[in-house]
């Protein structure tokens, strides 16, 4: 099945945080090709790039559910 993957890279408020691009590199996300994925720089503390995250997860289920 396609089932999407959302990756958050949380603390980005650290000074010495990677980038949203660093992580995907290193976890070699680019390898994942039978599924959607996405990945969003975050703060869990600030709630910074949370609601970007939801929105693509939601859109991803949206067009599964409309497919059937």
């Amino acid at each position: 099945k396609r089932i999407p993957i959302l990756f958050y890279a949380n603390k980005m408020d650290m000074r010495d945080a990677l980038s949203a691009v660093k992580v995907a590199h290193l976890l070699n996300l680019d390898k994942i090709s039978t599924k959607p994925w996405h990945i969003c720089a975050s703060n869990a503390l600030t709630g910074e790039g949370l609601s970007e995250g939801v929105e693509w997860i939601t859109g991803q289920l949206k067009e599964i559910v409309n497919a059937k």
